[in-house]
């Protein structure tokens, strides 16, 4: 039940205001003057007040202005009272912070109307910092995965979060951390986990600047997607631009890497281009976005030859057709890969060249 609170110098107004309050289904308690009224407010903290303009030993004017200077009580709803029947009273009191303001004595039916407006907006007003927060929330979380851009675009209902989806051509990059099984062997699964937090949190803003998504997180190695959901004519530029400044980062990393680290991170890269089915799948109850198709299983093949091959990053023949004049890249040799039946084009990617 809403809890309402009367603060008026007349004691038969307090109690008229109050039979009318409780006529009206609320809860309703009295009180006379500006300090009872914050000891009330302490010990039980109201859903309305009803502040009399001329309340003693000082004004209600300067009692609504101390609510709405402290944190605790600055959005609670107050409708103020006067029998005052003026524009400049009215004026004065929601410029002041009231919420409404209305004539006393009051009328019942006036009342009624003016207490459940300010109730309903008090209510919408939760109910909408409830609704920002969740989409904090959600904002945050699918920020983990897609980049600020598509982030916004699934927000806005750009982009479907219905089960399904639609095939599309992107780019595919898997990163493996090498001899990650040894690695937390050597320094205690606590001490490998927040490694692991630490460098992925490194490498995803990566992905996230260069307009990919990150799909799946697998234990010591990332998938990530560029053209989806979103296709664009830039996602094999941008996830080249991505294994390249991974290998920096890790060059980088070893340069300061902890002390228990005592052997350079190496990781291998594998990035192949095609067609893909990228979309909602699951049931109503749980939905995974996937992306399923040749690309992805052929940019894994890749990722498992670096550690044949002597290099950090292996790139298909149709990524490296989609790429400009300033990659760095040479054949590999290698011209069959496993799963697939025909002949496969297998570059290394040796870097950017400078421009």
């Amino acid at each position: 039940m809403k809890r309402i609170l009367v603060a008026d110098q007349d004691l038969k107004i307090r109690e008229e205001i109050a039979r009318f309050i409780r006529l009206c289904g609320y809860e309703a308690a009295i009180v006379s003057d500006g300090e009872t009224l914050i000891e009330q407010l302490n010990d039980a903290p109201p859903d309305l007040v009803l502040l009399d303009i001329f309340l003693p030993p000082t004004s209600g004017l300067l009692v609504l202005k101390s609510l709405r200077s402290e944190e605790d009580t600055k959005d609670l709803p107050v409708l103020m009272m006067s029998s005052e029947d003026s524009e400049e009273a009215s004026i004065l009191s929601i410029s002041s912070g009231a919420n409404e303001f209305i004539i006393n004595p009051v009328r019942l039916a006036e009342l009624t109307t003016k207490m459940q407006s300010v109730l309903d907006l008090a209510r919408y007003k939760k109910q909408l910092e409830s609704l920002n927060a969740q989409l904090a929330r959600e904002k945050n979380r699918m920020r983990k995965y897609f980049s600020e851009d598509l982030v916004e675009k699934i927000l806005n209902e750009e982009i479907s979060t219905e089960l399904g989806g639609s095939n599309v051509e992107a780019s595919i990059l898997f990163m493996d951390i090498r001899n990650s099984t040894g690695l937390a062997e050597e320094v205690g699964p606590a001490r490998f986990a927040a490694f692991i937090s630490d460098l992925f949190t490194e490498l995803m803003e990566l992905i996230f600047k260069n307009h990919g998504s990150v799909n799946k997180l697998l234990g010591d190695g990332i998938l990530a997607t560029f053209g989806c959901p979103e296709p664009s004519e830039n996602d094999a530029v941008n996830a080249i631009a991505t294994a390249h400044e991974m290998l920096d980062l890790i060059e980088e990393f070893n340069r300061r890497r902890p002390e228990y680290l005592t052997e350079p991170v190496r990781i291998g890269i594998g990035i192949s281009t095609g067609k893909v089915f990228a979309g909602n799948i699951g049931s109503v109850r749980r939905i995974e976005y996937a992306v399923i198709g040749d690309p992805v299983n052929t940019a894994s093949r890749l990722q498992d030859l670096t550690k044949i091959v002597p290099c950090n990053a292996l790139i298909d023949g149709p990524t490296r057709q989609r790429l400009n004049g300033n990659v760095a890249m040479r054949p590999s040799g290698i011209q069959s890969i496993q799963g697939k039946s025909g002949p496969v084009e297998v570059f290394i990617f040796d870097g950017i060249r400078s421009k």
